[in-house]
């Protein structure tokens, strides 16, 4: 092990893969991250179309500075040096027309708006609450009352729940079944996951967050200027960034890390890899499984993923949507008023509106996919035009004002709307936050194997989005430090960063941060 050189290799450029180089690179460890594909940014990437930077994936809004993201920036002292807006409307709860108010083979009728306020005051709007989930006065009291107590729930009494469903906790403060299903998918939300998977503690955490922040923020220039800004300050402290690198395998002997060999063939010596492809891919693909005990591959197999979201962008020629996100139950309902579509809708435009030409809007939304049988309980499983229906429903006159209207269904295909494979997300290669892999079951961000460790959304970290990928980063960094027995609380030793340009050789001093990696260039 000694005779490799200290040398991080990060794999994957996401908002947690962009972190870790940034953080490593700061604590003086030379390090090189490799990206697969020919941009940045993994899930949190963007594309450009008809005037509109969209971002391919459908982000949550975040705490900004005052969280994760925040945090990584405070560690290398650059605190200022990503913007996060808030939008001048707040968020807004929809929940669509029900069954009993459709005739058959319809549109549902358009959605209402029951909450017009920031997040933090829903324990104030029983009654607007009560209207849009159909709930009797004494269930409007008691959703108030779930909700002003997870505002403010200490740690210990959400861990204690991190084994019970949103849609099981919600039952204990509104026990019919219906009202329930209805309370626990709004829950889950921001796991984006439906209630009777989402895990209790997880979820009651996020809210938790939301309420105590407040008005909640977005980047200005999009969800891609964070993994761009994380990869051009790792750069500028020597740091390594390759497009076009694929990882083909880590390499490892005697259950210790030796470095990756890419796709062209190319072996990068190195003691430490992080990787953000996910525990499963990780373990059975990138490793293999005959390095690792039977028992962690065993829990690595049983673990369930985060499933893949149907997701929408719509550029519209006006701006229609007076709110900076839209989240709610939409579509058709069953007879007993159970949720038949959770969705979320981000409006990128009201945070930053040179993100579209003047005076037009931009719409990111997503639909809640239940992790095993593609749907939540009860209800269809989740398509575009479901979700263009929802949305239809929240937002009137949406589609006849739309420049372009592009999709991704749960597969990923997306032949009728999806733009040649942008917009299919890589949330299947995150750990679903549902009941046992949460909290203390949640995968540990190192491994058995020596030198290997995970970031990401797939091990570590709690939240949600681009704050849990980032939250995984810090966690991970900090357990490598301790590792490498370095005290986090004391700075780089110098030796380290003076020898960071050596160690990594040319890679460090040549590559072009923001160009492919030359074929056949080695660290």
């Amino acid at each position: 092990m000694d005779e490799l050189p200290l040398r991080a290799v990060v794999i994957g450029s996401g908002v947690g893969g962009a972190a870790a180089a940034l953080l490593l690179s700061h604590a003086g460890v030379p390090t090189l991250l490799a990206e697969k594909e020919r941009r940045l940014g993994g899930s949190a990437a963007a594309y450009e179309r008809d005037g509109f930077r969209v971002d391919t994936g459908t982000h949550m809004l975040c705490r900004g500075e005052e969280g994760p993201l925040g945090d990584v920036l405070r560690r290398v002292g650059q605190g200022d040096a990503i913007t996060f807006r808030q939008s001048s409307e707040p968020a807004a709860l929809c929940v669509a027309g029900g069954a009993r108010g459709t005739r058959a083979g319809a549109a549902p009728r358009a959605g209402r708006v029951v909450l017009q306020a920031e997040l933090w005051r829903l324990a104030g709007a029983a009654r607007e609450l009560a209207r849009g989930l159909d709930l009797t006065p004494l269930e409007a009291a008691r959703a108030a009352r779930l909700l002003a107590h997870a505002a403010a729930m200490r740690d210990v009494d959400m861990a204690a729940c991190d084994d019970a469903t949103a849609e099981g906790y919600a039952a204990r403060f509104v026990p019919r079944a219906a009202a329930a299903a209805r309370l626990g998918s709004l829950l889950g939300l921001p796991l984006l996951l439906p209630g009777a998977e989402a895990s209790a503690g997880e979820a009651l955490f996020c809210w938790r967050r939301i309420a105590r922040s407040g008005q909640q923020r977005y980047p200005e220039g999009g969800a891609a200027r964070v993994p761009e800004v994380f990869c051009r300050l790792a750069r500028e402290l020597g740091a390594a960034v390759w497009t076009g690198a694929g990882v083909r395998r880590v390499l490892v002997s005697d259950r210790r890390v030796r470095g990756v060999e890419l796709e062209d063939g190319t072996a990068l010596p190195a003691r430490i890899v992080v990787s953000t492809a996910g525990l499963l891919p990780t373990v059975s693909g990138l490793v293999g499984e005959a390095h690792f005990p039977e028992a962690y591959v065993a829990r690595a197999r049983a673990l369930a993923p985060q499933p893949r979201q149907v997701q929408v962008k719509i550029g519209l020629r006006r701006r229609l949507v007076a709110a900076g996100a839209l989240a709610g139950l939409g579509g058709e309902s069953d007879g007993d008023g159970a949720p038949a579509l959770p969705f979320y809708c981000l409006v990128p435009t009201r945070f930053d509106p040179s993100l579209a030409p003047p005076g037009h809007e931009l719409l990111c939304a997503c639909a809640v996919s239940g992790g095993r049988d593609g749907a939540p309980r009860g209800a269809p499983a989740a398509s575009v035009d479901g979700l263009l229906r929802a949305l239809a429903g929240a937002v009137p006159g949406l589609l006849s004002d739309a420049v372009f209207v592009d999709g991704a269904p749960a597969d990923g295909r997306g032949e009728a709307l999806a733009r040649a494979g942008e917009l299919a997300g890589e949330l299947a290669t995150a750990t679903a936050q549902t009941p046992g892999q949460v909290g203390r079951a949640r995968p540990a961000v190192y491994t058995p194997v020596r030198g290997l460790y995970l970031a990401g959304r797939a091990a570590g970290g709690r939240g949600a989005g681009m704050e849990l990928a980032a939250s995984s980063a810090i966690e991970c960094v900090d357990r490598i430090l301790v590792d490498m027995g370095r005290d986090l609380g004391a700075p780089a030793p110098p030796a380290l960063i003076d020898i960071a340009g050596d160690l990594l050789g040319r890679a460090a001093a040549s590559t072009v941060t923001w160009a492919a990696r030359p074929r056949g260039q080695a660290g």
